[in-house]
């Protein structure tokens, strides 16, 4: 691997020496306080993920695994999944920091989107016909938590050569029979965000509704966003134990995309429908043993409009449909220790695209794709050893047959350090609508520590091999081009227990990803990525402040798109409560963003917006 750049080499050195430095005066604080930062706890108290198909202790998982939770979402006030996950090690947007909503391509420790398996409760978000996920659309007031798999996660999952991007949406308030809360904001360019949530718990009956508006006039020029969406979510206990529930999720978006002037000249603009409906069983056949079916639909409909500044007729005007269903079952049987899950899939995708206005014949398509999957694995502990097998076997259409495995090891050396290696394959069609595209596929390999055994900080490290081919690099040419690469790196987080209310996170990735043949490097991807976190916390005031940044070198060779990086975005969150301590106290909030009014793109033609300022309150009962 190239080496750092001495910005790099800085900003590392310097995290690591906060690092110590606020360890080494962090005698003040409780045991409990630091349990609760350092996040690897033992016994009933450890967290529980579900990155394979059964739940899992988090000292128990061989991936390089991030939880982003419910509280760490309502601190910083977001309104979309791109903004929470720009705050996530590893993980960049192209085109961040511009109006809240937008559609944004990103990549993981290099994967790029087409490599990663976004998910709402387990279910795929990227469309089988194109196998893209619109982010964008995705509001996170009703999110529970997002789990994310760095690496080939196709023995569990499927299609996921690059990672796994699970969002876990909130279920009905198990104790009360009504609950529930409203926000609202107002920002710069009048953006605004508006939503309410209800929940609660009646006999054997649980429902939890939700629907806002997020609105913009543009942070950019032709930027705007209007964006409706309804959640509902019932749940029903059924009288011989067990669980029905049933989920429907519907959204409507109409946004401006970007606006470029001339010598270019153009200018695009979307409208998304997307609903969702998904039916899940859960019943407990045995003490140990728990048999779970789900099926679902999804419905996807896109309406783009491209043309110029200089001229009102449209250069192109594509139109796309996507119809999803499907089911899958599986068995669940054993606890933490020792467990084994097996299970089946089954999913139809029906893709309808037309091009009016070029009428360009391939995109004009009317595909029919079908796909078998079933898998298996499981957990073998004993002592501070657990090994985790997986197998998946997917059948696509009638000629595409891939097989994933996975292998992991976890070692508990110490009550707080946990030792990880995994491998794994994957793959991921890129565009199964296309005719003549190959199965992109791949192998990565982890190896990493993660520990709270140094006084007062918490410390993972990881380092990661992969190797994929196949990969497209022309669409509309023949013969399709195709490439291998190799893409190799390390990432290190780090995070303080509080020091008089202050607590310092930091996560920073390095990734080099080469040309398997020729060795040259791959530019436009994300070669150093430094997440930044300072938080301070004084619950007896009720305040809370978030100062988050974030710093990218892109390593774009391409002088047309004039990319712009080595350069923080900082964004800092402010909260506080009216009155501490009670159960129905407002909370006001104020979001800086771009507080230093900076510049960073991997596209001219995608500049994020400057300094902007957004206040609200959000009410609790």
């Amino acid at each position: 691997m190239q080496s750092l750049n001495m910005k790099s080499v800085y900003f590392v050195l310097m995290l690591l020496l906060s690092l110590f430095l606020l360890a080494g005066h962090g005698q003040a604080l409780a045991d409990d306080d630091a349990d609760e930062v350092l996040n690897l706890l033992t016994g009933a108290d450890e967290q529980i993920v579900t990155t394979s198909r059964s739940p899992r202790p988090i000292s128990k998982i061989a991936e390089n695994v991030t939880v982003i939770t419910r509280k760490q979402i309502e601190e910083l006030h977001v309104h979309t999944v791109p903004e929470l996950l720009q705050t996530i090690p590893g993980i960049q947007f192209s085109n961040s920091g511009r109006t809240p909503g937008q559609a944004g391509s990103f990549s993981l420790q290099g994967a790029e989107v087409f490599h990663l398996l976004v998910m709402i409760d387990g279910i795929s978000q990227s469309t089988m016909g194109l196998n893209w996920s619109d982010l964008g659309i995705i509001p996170v007031y009703q999110i529970e938590r997002v789990e994310i798999i760095k690496g080939a996660a196709s023995a569990a999952w499927g299609q996921a050569l690059g990672g796994v991007i699970n969002i876990i949406t909130k279920s009905p308030e198990p104790d009360r029979p009504f609950s529930g809360s409203a926000f609202s904001s107002i920002g710069s360019a009048f953006t605004t965000d508006q939503h309410a949530e209800f929940s609660g718990t009646v006999d054997r009956f649980g429902y939890y509704l939700a629907g806002g508006i997020l609105h913009s006039d543009g942070l950019l020029s032709n930027n705007d966003i209007n964006q409706n969406t309804v959640f509902g979510k019932f749940a029903y206990q059924l009288p011989a134990g067990g669980n029905l529930t049933l989920t429907l999720d519907n959204n409507n978006t109409r946004r401006g995309l970007e606006e470029v002037p001339p010598p270019d000249d153009w200018r695009d603009r979307d409208s998304t429908r997307r609903s969702q409906a998904n039916l899940h069983f859960e019943y407990p056949l045995a003490e140990k043993l728990t048999l779970e079916l789900l099926t679902f639909y999804t419905f996807h409909k896109q309406e783009t409009t491209w043309g110029m500044m200089t001229s009102p007729l449209l250069v192109s005007h594509p139109l796309a449909k996507e119809t999803d269903w499907g089911a899958r079952g599986k068995l669940v049987w054993g606890d933490s220790r020792f467990n084994a899950t097996g299970g089946f899939e089954y999913e139809h995708d029906q893709f309808w695209q037309r091009e009016p206005v070029n009428a360009i014949p391939d995109q004009q398509i009317d595909k029919n794709i079908n796909r078998y999957g079933v898998f298996a694995n499981g957990t073998l502990s004993s002592g501070p050893l657990t090994i985790l097998p997986g197998i998946r076997y997917d059948k696509v259409d009638a000629d595409h047959n891939e097989v994933s495995w996975n292998l992991g090891v976890t070692w508990r050396f110490t009550d707080k350090t946990v030792l990880r290696a995994y491998a794994a394959n994957g793959y991921s069609r890129m565009a199964p609508i296309m005719k003549n595209t190959p199965t992109q596929k791949g192998w990565t390999v982890q190896t990493g520590i993660e520990t709270g055994d140094i006084p007062y900080v918490w410390f993972k490290g990881t380092l990661f091999y992969n190797d994929t081919w196949n990969l497209l690099q022309a669409f509309s040419s023949e013969p399709l081009y195709t490439a291998s690469q190799v893409r190799q790196g390390v990432e290190i987080e780090g995070r303080t227990v509080p020091l008089y209310g202050f607590s310092l996170s930091a996560g920073y990735t390095l990734t080099d990803l080469r040309d398997k043949e020729t060795r040259d490097r791959v530019t436009g991807v994300p070669g150093d990525l430094l997440k930044l976190a300072v938080r301070y916390d004084n619950p007896a005031w009720g305040c809370h402040a978030i100062l988050t940044g974030n710093y990218v070198w892109w390593n774009n060779g391409d002088p047309f798109s004039n990319a712009v990086d080595r350069t923080f975005l900082w964004d800092l969150h402010l909260t506080q409560h009216l009155q501490p301590g009670a159960d129905l106290s407002p909370e006001l909030f104020l979001n800086i963003y771009n507080l230093g009014n900076n510049a960073q793109y991997s596209d001219r033609h995608y500049p994020n917006a400057g300094r902007w300022l957004e206040g609200g309150v959000r009410f609790t009962f």
